[in-house]
Protein backbone atom coordinates (compact mmCIF):
# COMPACT_ATOMS: atom_id res chain seq x y z
CA UNK A 1 0.00 0.00 0.00
CA UNK A 2 2.83 2.45 0.81
CA UNK A 3 4.79 1.62 -2.09
CA UNK A 4 1.98 2.01 -4.01
CA UNK A 5 0.88 5.60 -2.70
CA UNK A 6 4.11 7.15 -3.04
CA UNK A 7 4.39 5.33 -7.06
CA UNK A 8 0.98 7.46 -7.46
CA UNK A 9 2.30 10.02 -5.59
CA UNK A 10 5.15 10.66 -8.35
CA UNK A 11 3.10 10.21 -10.92
CA UNK A 12 1.08 12.93 -9.98
CA UNK A 13 4.14 15.46 -9.28
CA UNK A 14 5.38 14.76 -12.73
CA UNK A 15 2.08 15.74 -13.93
CA UNK A 16 1.76 18.91 -12.34
CA UNK A 17 5.49 19.90 -13.22
CA UNK A 18 5.17 19.26 -16.77
CA UNK A 19 5.12 21.46 -19.18
CA UNK A 20 2.96 22.42 -21.70
CA UNK A 21 2.60 21.28 -25.23
CA UNK A 22 0.48 21.79 -28.39
CA UNK A 23 -1.20 18.57 -27.48
CA UNK A 24 -2.08 20.06 -23.90
CA UNK A 25 -5.43 20.93 -22.77
CA UNK A 26 -7.69 23.31 -24.47
CA UNK A 27 -9.82 25.83 -23.24
CA UNK A 28 -12.63 28.33 -23.76
CA UNK A 29 -12.62 31.19 -21.08
CA UNK A 30 -15.42 33.75 -20.06
CA UNK A 31 -18.09 31.85 -22.22
CA UNK A 32 -21.58 33.19 -21.13
CA UNK A 33 -24.22 30.83 -20.60
CA UNK A 34 -26.96 32.87 -19.39
CA UNK A 35 -27.84 36.03 -18.65
CA UNK A 36 -30.49 36.40 -15.72
CA UNK A 37 -31.81 39.67 -14.70
CA UNK A 38 -29.59 41.04 -18.00
CA UNK A 39 -26.53 39.68 -16.02
CA UNK A 40 -24.09 37.90 -17.86
CA UNK A 41 -23.19 34.46 -16.26
CA UNK A 42 -19.55 33.33 -17.61
CA UNK A 43 -17.95 29.81 -17.39
CA UNK A 44 -14.48 28.69 -17.81
CA UNK A 45 -14.28 25.19 -19.81
CA UNK A 46 -10.98 22.71 -20.40
CA UNK A 47 -11.18 20.10 -22.22
CA UNK A 48 -8.18 17.35 -23.03
CA UNK A 49 -6.88 17.16 -26.30
CA UNK A 50 -8.53 15.07 -28.96
CA UNK A 51 -11.75 14.61 -30.34
CA UNK A 52 -13.69 13.17 -27.22
CA UNK A 53 -16.36 12.43 -26.10
CA UNK A 54 -14.98 13.31 -22.43
CA UNK A 55 -16.90 12.74 -19.29
CA UNK A 56 -17.80 16.67 -17.96
CA UNK A 57 -17.18 17.65 -14.09
CA UNK A 58 -18.34 20.89 -13.04
CA UNK A 59 -16.89 23.03 -10.89
CA UNK A 60 -18.94 25.27 -8.44
CA UNK A 61 -16.55 28.14 -6.13
CA UNK A 62 -16.77 28.70 -2.55
CA UNK A 63 -17.28 32.09 -0.73
CA UNK A 64 -20.88 32.09 1.60
CA UNK A 65 -22.60 32.22 -1.30
CA UNK A 66 -21.37 36.08 -1.69
CA UNK A 67 -17.88 36.01 -3.27
CA UNK A 68 -15.29 34.05 -4.61
CA UNK A 69 -14.31 33.47 -8.46
CA UNK A 70 -14.24 30.12 -10.62
CA UNK A 71 -11.05 31.49 -11.64
CA UNK A 72 -9.89 29.56 -8.70
CA UNK A 73 -10.10 26.03 -10.74
CA UNK A 74 -8.16 26.79 -13.39
CA UNK A 75 -5.27 24.70 -11.90
CA UNK A 76 -7.65 21.83 -11.01
CA UNK A 77 -9.13 22.53 -14.40
CA UNK A 78 -5.67 22.06 -16.32
CA UNK A 79 -5.39 18.94 -14.21
CA UNK A 80 -8.54 17.28 -14.75
CA UNK A 81 -7.43 17.37 -18.32
CA UNK A 82 -4.29 15.88 -18.48
CA UNK A 83 -6.65 13.37 -16.43
CA UNK A 84 -9.01 12.65 -19.41
CA UNK A 85 -11.99 14.83 -18.42
CA UNK A 86 -13.47 17.93 -19.66
CA UNK A 87 -14.62 20.64 -17.11
CA UNK A 88 -16.53 24.32 -16.72
CA UNK A 89 -16.14 26.13 -13.27
CA UNK A 90 -19.15 28.04 -13.42
CA UNK A 91 -20.45 31.46 -11.98
CA UNK A 92 -23.18 32.31 -10.70
CA UNK A 93 -25.28 35.32 -8.54
CA UNK A 94 -24.67 36.41 -4.96
CA UNK A 95 -26.56 36.56 -2.05
CA UNK A 96 -28.09 39.03 -0.82
CA UNK A 97 -28.92 41.19 -3.99
CA UNK A 98 -30.13 37.46 -5.06
CA UNK A 99 -31.79 35.24 -2.73
CA UNK A 100 -31.99 31.15 -3.07
CA UNK A 101 -33.15 29.57 -5.02
CA UNK A 102 -31.33 32.05 -7.61
CA UNK A 103 -27.62 30.22 -7.53
CA UNK A 104 -29.27 26.61 -7.64
CA UNK A 105 -31.32 27.95 -10.92
CA UNK A 106 -27.88 29.38 -12.43
CA UNK A 107 -26.09 25.92 -11.54
CA UNK A 108 -28.90 24.55 -13.60
CA UNK A 109 -28.69 27.00 -16.59
CA UNK A 110 -24.96 26.55 -16.85
CA UNK A 111 -25.82 22.31 -17.12
CA UNK A 112 -28.50 22.93 -19.40
CA UNK A 113 -26.32 25.43 -21.98
CA UNK A 114 -23.56 22.43 -21.78
CA UNK A 115 -25.53 19.70 -22.74
CA UNK A 116 -27.25 21.73 -25.46
CA UNK A 117 -23.83 22.29 -26.60
CA UNK A 118 -22.42 18.94 -26.54
CA UNK A 119 -20.81 18.90 -29.59
CA UNK A 120 -19.23 21.95 -29.52
CA UNK A 121 -17.06 21.03 -26.32
CA UNK A 122 -17.25 17.82 -27.07
CA UNK A 123 -18.37 16.18 -24.13
CA UNK A 124 -20.51 13.26 -23.09
CA UNK A 125 -23.82 14.68 -21.61
CA UNK A 126 -24.60 11.00 -19.83
CA UNK A 127 -21.02 11.72 -17.59
CA UNK A 128 -21.73 14.39 -15.54
CA UNK A 129 -20.32 14.91 -12.26
CA UNK A 130 -20.21 18.20 -10.26
CA UNK A 131 -17.39 18.95 -7.85
CA UNK A 132 -17.63 22.10 -5.86
CA UNK A 133 -15.74 23.44 -2.23
CA UNK A 134 -18.18 25.21 0.86
CA UNK A 135 -20.84 26.95 -0.42
CA UNK A 136 -20.16 25.82 -3.55
CA UNK A 137 -20.05 21.84 -2.80
CA UNK A 138 -23.32 22.66 -1.18
CA UNK A 139 -24.98 23.64 -4.56
CA UNK A 140 -23.01 20.93 -6.29
CA UNK A 141 -25.33 18.70 -3.75
CA UNK A 142 -28.18 20.11 -4.35
CA UNK A 143 -27.73 20.25 -8.66
CA UNK A 144 -27.03 16.60 -7.94
CA UNK A 145 -30.10 15.28 -5.62
CA UNK A 146 -32.31 17.60 -8.03
CA UNK A 147 -34.37 15.66 -10.47
CA UNK A 148 -33.21 17.22 -13.92
CA UNK A 149 -34.92 17.34 -17.05
CA UNK A 150 -31.83 17.60 -19.40
CA UNK A 151 -29.40 15.69 -17.59
CA UNK A 152 -28.73 13.29 -14.41
CA UNK A 153 -25.56 14.01 -12.63
CA UNK A 154 -23.90 10.83 -11.95
CA UNK A 155 -21.25 11.65 -8.79
CA UNK A 156 -20.63 14.08 -6.60
CA UNK A 157 -17.30 15.58 -4.63
CA UNK A 158 -18.42 17.59 -1.85
CA UNK A 159 -15.36 19.26 -0.27
CA UNK A 160 -16.56 20.74 3.09
CA UNK A 161 -20.12 21.85 2.11
CA UNK A 162 -22.72 22.81 4.43
CA UNK A 163 -25.86 19.65 4.46
CA UNK A 164 -28.55 20.70 6.31
CA UNK A 165 -28.87 24.71 6.59
CA UNK A 166 -31.49 23.91 9.67
CA UNK A 167 -28.86 22.83 11.90
CA UNK A 168 -25.61 24.64 10.48
CA UNK A 169 -23.43 26.97 12.29
CA UNK A 170 -19.84 27.66 12.06
CA UNK A 171 -17.81 26.96 15.51
CA UNK A 172 -16.83 30.26 15.31
CA UNK A 173 -15.95 33.11 12.52
CA UNK A 174 -11.96 34.17 13.02
CA UNK A 175 -9.12 34.51 10.79
CA UNK A 176 -10.28 31.52 8.75
CA UNK A 177 -13.26 32.51 7.97
CA UNK A 178 -11.97 35.83 6.83
CA UNK A 179 -9.28 34.14 4.30
CA UNK A 180 -12.47 31.94 3.08
CA UNK A 181 -14.37 35.63 2.12
CA UNK A 182 -17.00 34.57 5.13
CA UNK A 183 -16.78 37.82 6.91
CA UNK A 184 -20.45 37.03 8.76
CA UNK A 185 -21.43 34.32 11.35
CA UNK A 186 -23.20 31.76 9.88
CA UNK A 187 -27.41 32.74 10.75
CA UNK A 188 -26.62 35.90 8.81
CA UNK A 189 -25.04 34.31 5.92
CA UNK A 190 -27.98 32.27 5.41
CA UNK A 191 -30.55 34.90 5.89
CA UNK A 192 -28.86 36.57 3.76
CA UNK A 193 -29.35 33.59 1.12
CA UNK A 194 -33.12 32.21 2.73
CA UNK A 195 -34.60 35.85 3.55
CA UNK A 196 -35.35 35.10 7.18
CA UNK A 197 -33.59 33.77 9.85
CA UNK A 198 -35.97 31.22 11.05
CA UNK A 199 -35.17 27.83 10.81
CA UNK A 200 -37.93 26.62 10.99
CA UNK A 201 -39.16 27.93 7.37
CA UNK A 202 -39.68 25.71 4.71
CA UNK A 203 -36.72 27.25 2.66
CA UNK A 204 -34.22 26.20 5.32
CA UNK A 205 -35.70 22.38 4.34
CA UNK A 206 -35.76 23.21 0.83
CA UNK A 207 -32.35 24.27 0.49
CA UNK A 208 -30.94 21.30 2.54
CA UNK A 209 -29.20 18.97 0.44
CA UNK A 210 -29.99 16.10 3.33
CA UNK A 211 -33.95 16.50 2.76
CA UNK A 212 -33.41 15.44 -1.01
CA UNK A 213 -31.52 12.30 -1.04
CA UNK A 214 -32.61 9.27 -3.01
CA UNK A 215 -31.07 6.17 -3.69
CA UNK A 216 -31.36 6.43 -7.44
CA UNK A 217 -29.09 9.74 -6.64
CA UNK A 218 -25.50 10.20 -7.92
CA UNK A 219 -22.52 8.58 -6.23
CA UNK A 220 -21.51 11.55 -3.50
CA UNK A 221 -17.76 11.51 -1.99
CA UNK A 222 -17.19 13.80 0.76
CA UNK A 223 -13.78 15.50 2.00
CA UNK A 224 -13.86 17.18 5.14
CA UNK A 225 -11.45 18.14 7.47
CA UNK A 226 -12.12 17.00 10.96
CA UNK A 227 -10.48 20.35 12.33
CA UNK A 228 -12.52 22.74 10.44
CA UNK A 229 -14.52 25.93 12.40
CA UNK A 230 -16.30 26.94 9.26
CA UNK A 231 -18.10 24.02 8.41
CA UNK A 232 -18.39 21.26 11.47
CA UNK A 233 -17.61 18.03 10.14
CA UNK A 234 -20.89 17.66 11.65
CA UNK A 235 -22.47 18.29 8.72
CA UNK A 236 -20.52 15.61 6.51
CA UNK A 237 -21.40 13.35 8.68
CA UNK A 238 -25.36 13.44 9.06
CA UNK A 239 -25.48 13.42 5.41
CA UNK A 240 -24.03 10.28 5.12
CA UNK A 241 -25.50 8.36 7.39
CA UNK A 242 -28.47 9.65 5.66
CA UNK A 243 -27.36 8.30 3.01
CA UNK A 244 -26.42 4.94 4.02
CA UNK A 245 -30.13 5.19 5.16
CA UNK A 246 -31.34 5.48 1.56
CA UNK A 247 -29.05 2.78 0.06
CA UNK A 248 -27.33 5.22 -1.99
CA UNK A 249 -23.14 5.37 -3.04
CA UNK A 250 -21.19 6.94 -0.82
CA UNK A 251 -17.66 7.53 0.86
CA UNK A 252 -16.80 10.10 3.27
CA UNK A 253 -13.02 10.63 4.22
CA UNK A 254 -12.25 12.59 7.21
CA UNK A 255 -8.84 14.14 7.20
CA UNK A 256 -7.28 14.82 10.55
CA UNK A 257 -5.78 17.56 11.32
CA UNK A 258 -7.22 20.01 9.25
CA UNK A 259 -9.48 22.94 8.55
CA UNK A 260 -12.10 24.22 6.30
CA UNK A 261 -9.63 25.79 3.65
CA UNK A 262 -8.15 23.13 1.20
CA UNK A 263 -4.99 25.43 -0.02
CA UNK A 264 -4.10 25.81 3.41
CA UNK A 265 -3.81 21.70 4.44
CA UNK A 266 -0.59 19.88 3.80
CA UNK A 267 0.74 18.50 0.83
CA UNK A 268 0.71 14.97 1.42
CA UNK A 269 -3.11 15.85 2.69
CA UNK A 270 -3.76 17.66 -0.34
CA UNK A 271 -2.37 14.95 -2.89
CA UNK A 272 -4.34 12.18 -0.70
CA UNK A 273 -7.50 13.96 -1.41
CA UNK A 274 -7.06 14.78 -4.82
CA UNK A 275 -6.12 11.23 -5.79
CA UNK A 276 -9.27 9.89 -3.82
CA UNK A 277 -11.03 12.23 -6.31
CA UNK A 278 -9.43 11.29 -9.44
CA UNK A 279 -10.24 7.60 -8.74
CA UNK A 280 -13.23 8.49 -7.59
CA UNK A 281 -14.61 10.14 -10.60
CA UNK A 282 -12.72 7.61 -12.96
CA UNK A 283 -14.83 4.97 -11.16
CA UNK A 284 -18.51 6.67 -11.29
CA UNK A 285 -18.20 8.64 -15.21
CA UNK A 286 -17.15 5.91 -17.04
CA UNK A 287 -18.41 4.95 -20.25
CA UNK A 288 -22.05 4.02 -20.06
CA UNK A 289 -22.83 0.47 -21.99
CA UNK A 290 -24.22 1.11 -25.21
CA UNK A 291 -22.62 4.65 -25.73
CA UNK A 292 -24.21 8.04 -24.45
CA UNK A 293 -27.89 9.16 -25.70
CA UNK A 294 -28.13 12.18 -27.61
CA UNK A 295 -29.46 14.67 -25.46
CA UNK A 296 -31.48 16.10 -28.61
CA UNK A 297 -33.95 13.26 -28.74
CA UNK A 298 -34.33 13.43 -25.24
Amino acid sequence: MQRSFFMRYLVLALLLAAPVHAADPASELNVVFATPDHIELRLDYFRPAGDGPFPLVVCIHGGGWQAGSRATYQDTQNWFAKKGFASAAIQYRFAPRHRFPSQLEDVSAALRFLVKEHKRFRIDPDRIGMLGASAGAHLALLTGFSELKDCKIKAVVNMAGPTDLRTFAAAHTGDAALKTGLKRDSAELLADLLGTKDRKAEVYKTASPVAHIRKDGPAVLTLHGEDDDIVPIAQAESLHEALKKAGATERLIKIKGVGHVFTQWPEKERTAVTLATIDFLEEHLSKPAGGAADPEKR
